[in-house]
């Protein structure tokens, strides 16, 4: 039997991170959750997973962009993709999503709006781990 992949989700929504993890896990895969870049940085000492699902707005309004950024100048994680999850979208009129990909300001693989429909989002976890 193959090893559950593991997913680390960055939120600071409680309610949303419960919710995620919950439906990850109906899929067989393991999720750490953490609420802030500075949990998230400290979690991939211990252990780095297959994927990471970031929000945006934490601390501040760009934190999940500054996590991204440090994440993709370091060797140990550069490799690791980043599905960034956000209602951003929602509060200001700039299409994120255009940007994804974009090395220097928004380095993550998937740029999607919250709320999300279950399947639609582990379709897009499937397709970063490269199980489709």
């Amino acid at each position: 039997m193959a090893e559950q992949k593991l997913i680390l989700l960055v939120d600071d929504d409680p309610s949303f991170l419960e919710a995620t993890s919950t439906v990850l896990e109906s899929f067989r895969y393991r999720t750490k959750k953490v609420m802030n870049p500075e949990e998230c940085f400290e979690s991939l000492k211990k252990e780095l997973p297959d994927l990471i699902i970031l929000d945006v707005m934490m601390a501040r309004l760009d934190s999940g962009f500054d996590v991204c950024r440090r994440l993709k100048a370091d060797d140990r994680t550069r490799q690791i993709p980043i599905l960034m999850l956000t209602a951003v979208d929602k509060k200001y009129p700039f299409d994120f999503g255009s940007a994804a990909g974009e090395k220097d300001w928004l380095p993550v693989d998937e740029f999607l709006d919250k709320p999300i429909e279950a399947m639609e989002l582990v379709e897009h976890v499937r397709k970063l781990l490269k199980e489709e």
